[in-house]
């Protein structure tokens, strides 16, 4: 989770005393960063509340409550210099907040004010044969390490996730993609159908099933296996948010894209890729082919707006007679 800069330092300590004014004098920790930010009016209902402290401290803890007062139940845990959050069921949507920080031993927590947005709301009807554009680099790449920050400028094809049907609980999808810097499909790409239907009875959050997408990056094609993508349809329909895009990468697909991106001569092969991966902790797994080069990619934060157009089915043989394919 990438945390919001708070405004204005808070001082806390490292060793607990019995006096505030104590505690307050020896105090060298600071907060760098909170998710949400002070005042956030959008936080999304799914997202745990962090706090990015300057230094470990263990004594710290981070407790919730709604408008009214009341806790909101939930476990505050510490991974480094991190304290989250995590609520015990998913927020209400529209609502007021006040997440509150102790840390250093002090008795006086610090606190953020925050409110959730619509994301959560019912639907106000039906999304079917709505067509989203996502655009993968106005999300935060969490994987691959290193290699992601690497991409992410470089994708130049939004996808294009239709939705054929959302009836009886289920949601039933296609993917395709855009020409570059557009949200008009590809015609000239075989349009992905998902096999099987997603659940839709949590609605509006909906997760797609598993499937293959090749995309354009920085001019060069590679495919996302597996891609799985998850969010949360607005109440009116027009976009999705809270998105999260899973898949794997392939590092053999990825060489010359790394290279024309500035690795250089660092990256030759992808056995060199695998090995800059790892130095971000990020690791080749296996492929469909049982060969260790697969990199897992995961993408968060991300939004897809509706667009004006409807989605065309695309086959093999109908890119093979576009004349216009051909050149």
């Amino acid at each position: 989770m990438i945390f919001a800069l708070l405004a204005g330092s808070f001082l806390a300590c490292g060793e607990k005393e019995e006096a505030n004014e104590e505690v307050a004098a020896t105090c060298e920790t600071t907060i760098s960063g909170t998710s949400p930010a002070s005042g956030e009016a959008s936080f999304y209902i799914l997202d745990d509340i962090g706090f990015d402290l300057s230094e470990e401290d263990s004594t710290a803890s981070i407790t919730l409550t709604d408008a009214s007062g009341a806790d909101v139940a939930g476990t505050s845990s510490i991974d480094g210099s991190t304290v989250t959050f995590s609520p015990d069921a998913d927020l209400a949507p529209s609502t007021g907040y006040t997440a509150s920080l102790t840390y250093c031993g002090s008795a006086d927590p610090v606190a953020v004010d925050f409110t959730t947005s619509a994301l959560g709301t019912a639907l106000n009807g039906s999304v079917a044969g709505n067509v989203y554009a996502l655009d993968i680099t106005k999300g935060t790449f969490l994987q691959p390490a290193g290699v992601g920050a690497l991409l992410q400028d470089a994708f130049t094809n939004k996808i294009l996730v239709g939705v054929i049907d959302d009836s009886n609980g289920e949601l039933l999808v296609e993917g395709a993609i855009s020409e570059s810097d557009s949200d008009a499909q590809d015609v000239c790409t075989e349009t992905l159908v998902f096999p099987e239907a997603a659940d839709f009875s949590s609605a509006p959050y909906f997760e797609i099933p598993e499937g293959d997408l090749t995309l354009s990056i920085a001019g060069f094609t590679a495919t996302i296996y597996g891609l799985n993508i998850s969010g949360m349809f607005a109440p009116d329909g027009s976009y999705f948010g809270g998105g999260e895009l899973r898949g794997e990468l392939d590092a053999r697909d990825l060489v010359d894209i790394a290279a024309d991106l500035g690795a250089g001569g660092a990256i030759e092969t992808a056995d060199d890729l695998c090995d800059l991966a790892a130095g971000f902790q990020a690791y080749c797994g296996p492929c469909a082919d049982n060969e260790e080069y697969c990199l897992t990619v995961e993408v968060v934060d991300l939004e897809a707006q509706k667009t004006d157009g409807a989605l065309q089915s695309i086959t093999a043989t109908d890119i093979e007679a576009n004349a216009d394919c051909a050149e």
